[in-house]
Order: structure tokens, then C-alpha cells, then sequence
């Protein structure tokens, strides 16, 4: 019976001190749950809840459709990135922008876009290479006149220019005129229909997409193909203002400019042509009042061109004296170069001398004196001029 009353209380004390160890593991677990709970409050982030599209200002809106409508009116003639990677055998090119304007008040529409070379690695330090880029822009105009005003306005250059002094010219249809130009820095080409103007121009200045670095005098030509970029990129344009014309180009636009090599060629040899003429007939104008200022002063009164007054003399010691003068004409001469024979009393050439004048100016009188001893039997001597 005693060890039964001392089991139950051992029995008892036992369940008493479990009860304390799971109450005081609860709370310390309490705790912590509420320390873990203060700790996410101070890291939480708020974010901002994002307003719905239908809140914002219509006004704004309306605007922003304005802008890409106007954008849009040209926007589709350009060309696209697929048809860029079409015409590129190994660079890629992007539009890295665009940008439209509109001059109500001479009735022109443009848009201008600037592409780059994105394959192309710069580098910052050796400062090497410039990536290569393209301009393309196109101008809607109702006004021929305005146009060439716009043009000279904003480009401070003349069409008229531009197309005299154009490399190649050509017509693909009969309401299109083109140009192609170039330099060692990259090429340009203008295409100008009945309402467009398409301008393409590419800086390359390393020439890693095309060689342009020819003479740019002479017609040691350089041949246009299917790489050059900026005839390709018209060809496009064109393609698309004239899809539904019935003066489509029959062939691609840098066909048609190579093939009119000879028309620049032979206006190149006409203006030539036209500047000797030029040239020499400012000079016989002023040859011709030179001389008659020169007869108003009576310097060209009886006056004889060629050698005067020339004389042969020996004296008594056997010197011969050789004097006269050169009257030169209307034109001038670096040098005159004169022959003297001396001739014996048989007429018999004993000895032959020449002597030159040189820096002759047009109408300028030069005298001349020399002497020479001669052993032979001389009797006298002449004087020609050699040149």
C-alpha cells in the first residue's frame, strides 16, 4: 500500500512538470512568430498599384494617335528591317530614329530617319572605327518651286547643282529623274518624281560596306552593283510611291545609272570642251585690248615682230660684235632660242652658235648683244629662230 501512495504522487509530479515545459515552449514559439511578423513589416515594399489604361488623360491620348498618324503618312514607304537584311549580305541595320515634320505653309511633308550598322563593334579606345549609319529621307511637295526653296533653305545647296554635278543621272520611267553621287566618306542618291523627293545617303568612312574611293576627276569610272546601299534603298522607296503607276522602273535603279555612264561622260567632255573655248577666247579678248592700248600709245606703230636690226661685225683685233633685238608677239614665250651661222666668203658654214631669251612677255622687246673670235676666214653670219 506504501508503494502504491508514493507511485501515485511520483506519478502526479511528473505530469505537473510536462505541463510547464509545453506552456512555456508555446509562448517562446508566440513570440518568435510575432518577432518574424515585425520583421517582414519593416523589409515589405509597397507597390504601387498601376492605374488602369482607361484613366489617363483622353486628351493625351488623342495626341499621341495624332503624331503617329502624321508619322505614318510616309512612314510606309520606308523600307522595312527585313527588306534592309535583304539587300545587306553581312550587316544587320536598324532605325535608331525617326522623325516627321509637316511646313503647311509651303505644302511639304518629311520624314527623316537615321539607321546605323548595329553589327558593327566601336571602340572607345583606339577610337578606330566610326560606325557606319544612313540617312534616308522623303519629301512629299504639291510645288516644284517651294521645293527647290525648302531644299535651299534647309540644305543650303541647289537641285540644279546637285544634278549637273552628279556622277551618274538616269530616268528609270518617264516622270522619275535620278542622281548618284559620291565621295571617299560614302555616296548619296536623289531620285525626285512628280510629288516625291527620296534622298538616301550612307557615311561610311572606312568603305567596310562598299568602295567608293575613286578619282573624282576623269572617267576612270566606278561601277555601281547590287551592294551599293543607297540606290538600293530608292529602288525600294520608288517601288513602293509607284506601285500602282503605270510607269513602273523596268529594271533596278543602279542598272539604269551605270548604264547612263556615257551621258555624264559626254556632258564631262563638252564642258571641258566649252571652258578651252572659254579660255582661249578671254585670252584673244585680252590680247586684242592689250594691243590696242598698246597702238593708242603708239608702242605698236610700225613695229615688226621677230629679229631686227641684227649685225655681224669684225673688227680689226678679229672680235665679232653680234647685236639687235626680238620683238615678240601677242604671245608669251619662256624661251626664244636662236641659231647664228657664221659663213666664210664662200658662204661656207665655219661655225654654228646658239643663244636664248628667256621670260619673253607678249609685246616685249628684247635686245641682245654678244661677242665671239674666229680664226677662220669669216665674212659674215645669219640668225633664225629655232622654236
Amino acid at each position: 500500500m506504501k508503494k502504491i501512495i508514493i507511485f501515485t504522487v511520483f506519478f502526479i509530479l511528473i505530469i505537473f512538470s510536462t505541463n510547464q515545459i509545453v506552456s512555456g515552449e508555446t509562448d517562446e514559439e508566440k513570440e518568435r512568430k510575432k518577432d518574424i511578423e515585425n520583421a517582414y513589416k519593416v523589409l515589405k515594399r509597397d507597390v504601387p498599384i498601376k492605374e488602369p489604361e482607361e484613366n489617363i488623360d483622353e486628351s493625351e491620348k488623342e495626341k499621341n494617335k495624332d503624331i503617329e498618324k502624321k508619322l505614318g503618312k510616309l512612314k510606309k514607304f520606308l523600307p522595312t528591317e527585313e527588306e534592309f537584311d535583304e539587300i545587306t549580305l553581312r550587316s544587320v541595320w536598324r532605325y535608331v530614329d525617326k522623325q516627321s515634320e509637316i511646313n503647311e505653309e509651303e505644302s511639304i511633308e518629311v520624314i527623316h530617319t537615321l539607321s546605323r550598322d548595329i553589327g558593327r563593334v566601336y571602340d572607345p579606345v583606339v577610337n578606330k572605327y566610326k560606325i557606319a549609319s544612313i540617312q534616308i529621307e522623303i519629301i512629299k511637295f504639291k510645288d516644284f518651286k517651294k521645293l527647290e526653296k525648302y531644299w535651299l533653305d534647309e540644305k543650303n545647296s541647289s537641285l540644279e547643282n546637285l544634278y549637273d554635278n552628279a556622277y551618274l543621272v538616269g530616268k528609270p520611267n518617264e516622270m522619275t529623274e535620278c542622281l548618284f553621287n559620291y565621295s571617299n566618306d560614302g555616296a548619296m542618291t536623289i531620285c525626285k518624281t512628280n510629288e516625291f523627293m527620296i534622298q538616301s545617303i550612307i557615311y561610311d568612312k572606312y568603305q567596310e560596306h562598299y568602295t567608293y574611293a575613286k578619282p573624282q576627276t576623269g572617267f576612270e569610272k566606278l561601277e555601281l552593283n547590287q551592294d551599293e546601299m543607297t540606290t538600293r534603298i530608292v529602288d525600294i522607296i520608288l517601288e513602293k510611291i509607284q506601285k500602282d503607276a503605270e510607269n513602273k522602273n523596268s529594271e533596278e535603279l543602279y542598272k539604269i545609272l551605270e548604264s547612263n555612264i556615257e551621258i555624264k561622260q559626254n556632258q564631262y567632255n563638252k564642258e571641258n570642251q566649252e571652258k578651252e573655248e572659254n579660255k582661249e577666247k578671254n585670252e584673244q579678248t585680252k590680247l586684242l585690248e592689250e594691243k590696242n592700248k598698246n597702238k593708242r600709245l603708239g608702242i605698236e606703230k610700225g613695229k615688226k615682230h621677230g629679229i631686227q636690226n641684227f649685225s655681224c661685225l669684225k673688227d680689226e683685233f678679229g672680235l665679232i660684235t653680234i647685236s639687235g633685238q626680238y620683238n615678240n608677239n601677242q604671245i608669251k614665250k619662256d624661251k626664244v632660242v636662236m641659231e647664228i651661222l657664221f659663213l666664210d666668203y664662200d658662204k661656207e658654214v665655219i661655225f654654228k652658235n646658239k643663244a636664248n631669251l628667256l621670260e619673253i612677255d607678249k609685246f616685249e622687246t628684247k635686245r641682245f648683244l654678244g661677242n665671239l673670235k674666229i680664226d677662220k676666214n669669216f665674212s659674215t653670219c645669219t640668225i633664225q629662230i629655232k622654236n
